[in-house]
């Protein structure tokens, strides 16, 4: 009874202090995704400022985030050398239509192959969608991106969503909105086709495996929406390795996971 009464006290003084600091619970950075290729001209319009030859980082959030609320000094980007790099810019362009909005493109000089990056936390103020403060949020593993995209987030939607207009056929009943570490598309940039909906496997409540009819959202951001025609609710995506690529060409090595 004691242990019982013990764990109630340490939950609720853990959500009390969570409220305090204004911090969303179980908010996290899923996955930081960096190379040494230099960015092409077009980063200058999502950064609108001259950032050609800069090195890119997609830092993405289990959580949505204010875009009024970023600014590049929130971000702190440390080398393997002790350095500590405050980016040029940061933005969550491309990515921001309604239901993405969860990943920063950092742009900056991080490093080199000899010190390259090895964390990234948040130290200014950052907030959520929600309004609530992400400061002190870090990530230790930062994902080379020669190791090509992975997913990192999956989260089930009615088609009739707001935000999911025109992106997927009729006979639709759910749609499963996927996103990956950097923005992907088919290889050396074509649409995504057959080949990436034939090689993504989606486990569903009833223990049905299916492909999707159609892949929506098909532009060089991150985030990829996969449409069901079945209503059994969507538990895990598992996609093939070699079907998505970066910008960098760099394919998918084999990759799941669960639905929100």
């Amino acid at each position: 009874m004691k242990n019982i009464i013990a764990s109630v006290f340490f939950t609720l003084g853990f959500s009390l202090l969570v409220y305090a600091q204004g911090k969303a619970p179980g908010t996290r950075i899923l996955s930081a995704y960096h190379g040494l290729d230099e960015l092409p001209g077009r980063a200058n319009f999502l950064c609108q400022m001259q950032v050609a030859g800069e090195d890119g980082m997609p830092v993405t959030f289990s959580a949505q985030i204010s875009d009024e609320s970023l600014t590049p000094n929130a971000f702190a980007v440390e080398t393997s050398s002790g350095n500590s790099v405050t980016p040029l810019c940061a933005t969550l362009r491309p990515a921001i239509e309604p239901l993405e909005q969860r990943t920063v493109l950092l742009v900056g000089s991080f490093g080199t192959a000899e010190a390259p990056p090895v964390s990234v936390e948040v130290v200014q103020q950052l907030e959520d969608i929600d309004g609530n403060s992400l400061v002190g949020l870090r990530i230790d593993t930062i994902t080379d991106l020669a190791s090509g995209p992975s997913l990192v987030f999956a989260e089930r939607f009615s088609p009739a969503t707001p935000g999911l207009e025109n992106e997927c056929p009729d006979q639709t009943a759910q749609a499963v909105l996927l996103t990956w570490e950097g923005g992907v598309t088919g290889p050396q940039n074509a649409d995504l086709a057959m080949p990436q909906r034939a090689g993504m496997s989606i486990l569903l409540e009833n223990g049905e495996q299916v492909n999707p009819i159609h892949l929506g959202d098909d532009d060089p951001d991150n985030h990829v929406i996969a449409c069901l025609a079945e209503s059994s609710p969507a538990v895990s995506v598992q996609v093939e390795a070699g079907l998505f690529h970066d910008p960098g060409d760099d394919p998918n090595p084999e990759t799941s996971i669960y639905v929100n």
